[in-house]
């Protein structure tokens, strides 16, 4: 195999670009729920968040995910207005979704300087049942 000045100049800006935080602590943050039920009409439906950013600028994107893999909902929370903790909500309505299983995805974005990392928190999972 042949090893290029390219390919090794490549390896090595992965490598530095890399936050440190993730090669030992790969803990992020997380978002949480607790079960419920699938309201008919359109509602807020409230979750819960921690972020556990290496430095102080950063930003959340967070998603919500259907058991299709669809994403039904999202929004942002970030660190000039937010909390490191608190609560969020996703609204959406019952006619585009079906009771069943979901998933809490949270982006998280931190940057110091002119330097930016992207990781995924821990994410949530949580189930929608239908109202009786």
């Amino acid at each position: 195999m042949r090893t290029t000045i390219a390919s090794v100049i490549t390896g090595a800006l992965l490598v530095v670009g890399m936050p440190a935080a993730t090669a030992g602590d790969p803990d992020f943050g997380r978002m949480w729920r607790g079960d419920g039920v699938l309201r008919s009409g359109c509602h807020n439906y409230k979750y819960h968040y921690q972020v556990k950013s290496p430095k102080p600028d950063w930003a959340l994107e967070t998603f919500l995910v259907d058991e299709n893999k669809e994403t039904i909902a999202s929004g942002g929370i970030i660190s000039d207005v937010d909390p490191k903790r608190g609560t969020a909500k996703f609204r959406f309505c019952k006619y585009n979704t079906t009771p069943g299983k979901f998933r809490l995805r949270g982006k998280l974005t931190y940057r110091d300087g002119y330097d930016q990392w992207v990781v995924w928190v821990k994410p949530g999972f949580f189930r929608l049942r239908k109202a009786s």
